[in-house]
């Protein structure tokens, strides 16, 4: 081959679609080190915000009759809707589109708002729904109580049931004749309630953190290795059939008296590995030994030595100990509440969480506000509480976003975008939720893209542990600018062509091993998904399987690591050790590893043996069944897509992988690294990834990786190449020369931004210096009860 024929920009995307053919002339560069690269994912990400042409009105004090004017409001959104609708009749949508604005107040949404393809705008017509004042708006879904029907807590009977520490502090109602029994179910179904815009925290043992299992008595019943057909141990409430265990800390007889009483605790935690948590129903409580209901997945097991087996008891009158816990007493009716600092009754605001209407169909999902198939909607500036199952959906269309708001105090999801193109989340603030949001697009047959968004967003204080807080599965996605920090909960992406840039992640997954803050997978398709130029500090683990920042896990491939900044990042940067991933140009300081990978099969018949490997699955395991590769890709994309275009032309690299080695680091590239005081840049790992695998002493060698590949040890730096270490400004030093080949990160590109719709962000330099400083004494990697229980973070309401 003659390169001097071709444009350079053409070699570089030769070279970055087909490594594998011109090995001989690499370029270390890929074509996503341009920050020109992100242009075909933002430059028609949104539409102009117009002038309106028209505007109506809407006020809690409005009326349905009225003509929607600012004197004369309208009462409900659909109203104004209604009126968009008419106006569209009879004279079309004006120049700049309409705006309707909902003017300061709290506004109780019993049904879904919904919109649909008929209430869309046009590019020049845009609709958009906002709040007259940001934060000033709130749209609030659950049912209200009458604060004043609340009375303290002095019958002996009651007060005997409390803690000491709540005697004379706790209020209660009774709601029996309220009808609300169906939000708070009961059996690990228990429902939310809020005081004053807090979310209030369910009675617990201990209230933030764990007690740690002592003894093993019977590890249970297991489901994850039944065979297809096989159904799991049978069991009931007088014969309860799970693990039994007892905790190292004193179990109360208020407790066992409790459960004796409402037959109705959970147990919560991690009984078998450190990634999976679980909340088991409780069957029997006797002599301080805890008997499970039924089956768990894994079992009762304390393989890990290095920590202990973690559980808290969840539903626990006999532990409302605190301001802001409660208790909803099933049997008797009586909602129990230690009121927050503020509370008045009468004046203060108790919400029972959830959709107003008890006689919704649950099958279904019941949303705040939905938009179906609409385009160039916008709605902006609301805070949204309170809500069930979820609070926002945006299904089809285009160019529908939601901007600006807080979603808050949910006991689903806030967001959900289910295809559709150019569809959005920005500038938004989500918290106390069970997860944030999820992005679907784009269609992996074809490799058409969705160009769905979520940028400048702060995502903190999740309940989900794992994955799936924001969850990503699509072509073409993109995921810039957000703040993500302070949850046991990360980003989960199954996707094609993803952009994960600009953003920052720490303090996430405190309570969690073998844990990262933004995962995929068990899967060859997921080609080309680049993450660069985003920041991870902070990751402090519990100890026990180690937390890293990023990882493609179980044999995934295409993970594309660029340009990020790495400071005390867990005990590794980036795990995976499949095919067709990349660890380039990114800088990684203070940490045990830089990689962290596995010995995998280089040579014929290694390989050989692990495509045997897949008839057991159909047989022992069910089919489609983690670790079904290729049955999975085919199920995804289509019969050997990979040899067919689309995908053949996007990515003949794939099909090369199949052909020659997808078992292992094929054809990946780890260079052109930074590293300061990290003790082992790569850790071949001589053992499986399972739990048992993870004990393992045994360790490869450089000689173990794939030839199909290229692999460089990194170099060197020292602090005083940044600017401020203490303030965790990682910008180079205009003194400092960086090694060839090596681009500078735009370090002071990441994070959250001022714009339109986020018009204050937090002064980087300030925060990042108390997180800092914060966990400057701190460290990983060694149990202590004490240290890890003490990162949990209060709830607002304590601080």
């Amino acid at each position: 081959m003659k390169v001097q024929k071709y444009n350079y920009f053409i070699l570089i995307a030769i070279i970055f679609l087909a490594p594998y053919v011109l090995e001989a002339q690499r370029i270390k560069q890929p074509i996503h080190s341009f920050n020109e690269y992100s242009d075909k994912y933002t430059e028609n990400q949104l539409a102009p915000i117009t002038k309106p042409g028209k505007r109506f009105y809407v006020s809690v004090d409005g009326s349905n009759k009225n003509k929607g004017t600012k004197k004369s409001p309208f009462k409900s959104i659909e109203s104004a809707r209604d009126a968009i609708r008419k106006l569209k009749e009879s004279s079309g949508l004006p120049k700049g589109g309409i705006h309707v604005i909902l003017l300061n107040g709290t506004y109780s949404i019993s049904e879904t708002i919904s919109l649909t393809s008929e209430d869309g705008g046009t590019f020049q017509a845009p609709i958009v729904y906002r709040a007259a004042e940001n934060g000033k708006v709130i749209l609030t879904d659950g049912i209200e109580i009458d604060t004043e029907r609340f009375r303290l807590v002095d019958k002996k009977e009651l007060l005997n049931r409390l803690h000491v520490k709540a005697r004379g502090k706790v209020m209660s109602i009774d709601l029996s004749s309220d009808d609300l029994s169906q939000y708070f179910p009961g059996e690990g179904k228990y429902g939310q309630i809020a005081m004053d815009g807090h979310m209030l925290q369910l009675a617990q043992w201990p209230n933030r953190g764990y007690n740690h299992i002592d003894k093993i008595i019977d590890e249970g019943p297991t489901t994850r290795w039944l065979k297809p057909g096989e159904k799991p141990m049978p069991y009931s409430e007088e014969n309860p059939t799970g693990g039994k265990f007892i905790l190292k800390e004193e179990l109360s007889s208020a407790i066992q008296e409790e459960f004796e009483r409402t037959g109705d605790i959970q147990a919560q935690g991690y009984f078998h590995n450190d990634w999976y948590f679980q909340d088991e129903s409780i069957g029997k409580i006797e002599s301080s030994q805890i008997k499970l209901l039924h089956h768990t997945r894994y079992g009762i097991v304390d393989k890990i030595k290095s920590i202990p087996r973690r559980v808290r008891l969840f539903n626990v009158l006999a532990e409302l100990d605190e301001p802001g816990e409660w208790y909803y007493d099933k049997k008797e009716q009586r909602l129990y509440v230690w009121p927050i600092e503020g509370f008045e009754a009468g004046k203060s605001n108790l919400t029972v969480i959830g959709n107003q209407k008890a006689s919704i169909d649950k099958s279904k999902k019941h949303p705040l506000v939905k938009l179906e198939n609409t385009s160039y909607v916008t709605f902006r500036d609301f805070i949204i509480e309170n809500t069930g199952d979820i609070a926002f959906i945006i299904s089809g269309g285009k160019y529908n976003i939601l901007a600006g708001s807080i979603v808050r105090n949910g006991a689903g999801k806030g967001v959900e975008i289910d295809g559709g193109k150019y569809n959005g989340i920005t500038g938004c603030d989500f918290y106390n939720l069970y997860s944030a949001f999820s992005i679907k697009g784009g269609d992996f047959a074809s490799l058409e893209h969705s160009y769905n968004f979520a940028t400048n967003n702060v995502i903190r204080d999740c309940r989900l542990r794992g994955y799936g807080v924001v969850s990503l599965n699509g072509v073409g996605l993109y995921f810039a600018n957000n703040l993500l920090h302070s949850m046991n909960g990360a980003v989960m992406y199954k996707t094609v062509n993803l952009l994960m840039e600009y953003n920052e992640f720490y303090n996430i997954g405190y309570e969690m091993g073998d844990f990262n803050v933004a995962y995929c997978g068990a899967q060859w398709y997921t080609m080309n998904n680049v993450v660069r130029y985003n920041f991870v500090h902070h990751l402090i683990e519990p100890g026990g399987h180690p937390v890293a920042a990023f990882r493609n896990d179980d044999n995934g491939a295409g993970l594309k690591l660029y340009g990020n900044v790495f400071y005390r990042p867990g005990r590794a940067s980036a795990q995976f050790d499949g095919p067709l991933n990349d660890f380039q140009n990114n800088i990684t300081l203070d940490c045990n590893v830089l990689w962290w990978t596995l010995k995998k099969p280089i040579e014929q018949e290694g390989i050989q043996k692990k495509w045997d490997d897949l008839s057991r699955f159909g047989r022992d395991l069910p089919k489609g069944d983690k670790g079904d590769y290729l049955y999975i890709t085919e199920n995804v994309i289509g019969e050997k897509a990979w040899m067919k275009n689309p995908w053949k032309d996007a990515f003949p690299e794939l099909k090369a992988m199949i052909e020659i080695n997808p078992w292992a680091q094929t054809f990946g590239n780890v260079d052109l690294n930074y590293i300061y005081k990290v003790r082992e840049p790569f850790h071949i790992h001589g053992g499986s990834g399972t739990v048992e695998g993870m004990e393992s002493k045994e360790v490869g060698r450089f000689i173990d990786l794939p030839k199909e590949g290229h692999f460089e040890l990194p170099e060197q730096i020292a602090l005083d190449a940044f600017v401020d270490v203490e303030a965790l400004d990682f910008r180079f030093k205009k003194s400092f020369k960086p090694m060839v080949d090596f681009k500078p990160i735009p370090f002071e590109k990441i994070g959250l931004v001022n714009d339109d719709f986020r018009t204050k962000t937090p002064n980087k330099r300030e925060y990042r210096s108390a997180v800092y400083k914060r966990f400057k004494n701190e460290k990983g990697g060694r149990y202590s009860a004490e240290v890890v229980n003490a990162r949990y973070p209060k709830p607002s309401y304590l601080k």
